[in-house]
């Protein structure tokens, strides 16, 4: 049986200037919207909506349970200490409970992709590519 828990979904980007990292996390966010009942990007500085925003989009919307998913390929200051602050999570933590109205909600803060052997078919693929120029 599927988790009935209405969880939502952020996903979240370095935010920039340029356009690159913002249409990035969005494709992201859309491709994954369909399988999951709140799905947002959300960004650290410069686009929007921010990390803030993003959170009581989705308690707003019903969430009973936030996943907070970095799209970040490594651990750095921002995943180690900025994002985390814009959560309210503090020294470590990775959960935390946010009261809205008359309940709560979990919220659950995910690695970066880190060293995960997928990634590496990606560099295969593009060093291929590369490879027949």
């Amino acid at each position: 049986m599927k988790n009935q828990t209405k969880t939502g979904i952020l996903l979240i980007g370095h935010g920039s200037k340029e356009p690159y990292n913002k249409k990035m996390v969005e494709f992201f966010a859309s491709v994954l919207k369909p399988e999951h009942y709140f799905v947002s990007a959300a960004f650290m500085q410069i686009n929007e909506p921010t990390i803030e925003a993003a959170i009581w989009s989705a308690v707003e919307a019903g969430a009973e349970r936030i996943v907070v998913q970095p799209v970040f390929l490594a651990n750095g200051v921002h995943t180690k200490m900025d994002i985390p602050v814009a959560l309210g999570l503090k020294g470590g933590e990775r959960t935390r409970i946010i009261k809205f109205r008359d309940r709560e909600v979990k919220l659950v803060y995910g690695e970066p992709f880190g060293e995960d052997p997928r990634l590496l078919e990606i560099i295969r693929e593009r060093i291929r590519s590369l490879d027949r120029e």
